[in-house]
């Protein structure tokens, strides 16, 4: 587990790019003050849906929801759905960032087969770099 605070100042920062958490569930929790916008903005899984959800890739930049934050609340989110901090427009904010791991999902078959398999070949038989989720990296940026 990893927890920290986030503080949005306006005038000061800006939001946060689109991106997944290094973690398989995220909390975040309001802790307040007096602010506008910073909301948080929610978008599918990376590595496409469940099959119980419709399944299918390119769902993970498909708009879901946009979390408006209360000082005192809290959402509780999968860490590899992509998501990204709008920009604060006045005021001050902050939150409590909670990254839990699961080590009996980690250790699951399902966990395994999805993301300690082997990176598809890239064209020339090497293998490609970079792919699919997973591996304790932040992914930010957009992607």
């Amino acid at each position: 587990h990893l927890a920290f605070v986030v503080q949005c100042k306006a005038g000061q920062d800006l939001g946060l790019d689109m991106h997944t958490d290094a973690c398989d569930v995220t909390l975040n929790v309001c802790l307040g003050r007096d602010f506008t916008g910073a909301g948080l903005t929610l978008c599918g899984l990376r590595g496409g849906e469940p099959p119980s959800r419709g399944g299918g890739d390119g769902r993970e930049r498909t708009l879901r929801h946009v979390h408006a934050h209360t000082r005192g609340h809290a959402i509780l989110h999968l860490g590899r759905q992509r998501h990204g901090a709008d920009d604060i427009v006045t005021g001050e904010r902050y939150n409590l960032i909670l990254w839990n791991k699961s080590s009996h999902h980690r250790l699951s078959k399902d966990f395994l087969a999805k993301y300690r398999s082997r990176p598809p070949a890239a064209p020339g038989g090497e293998a490609a770099s970079g792919g699919g989720g997973g591996g304790g990296k932040l992914e930010a940026g957009g992607g």
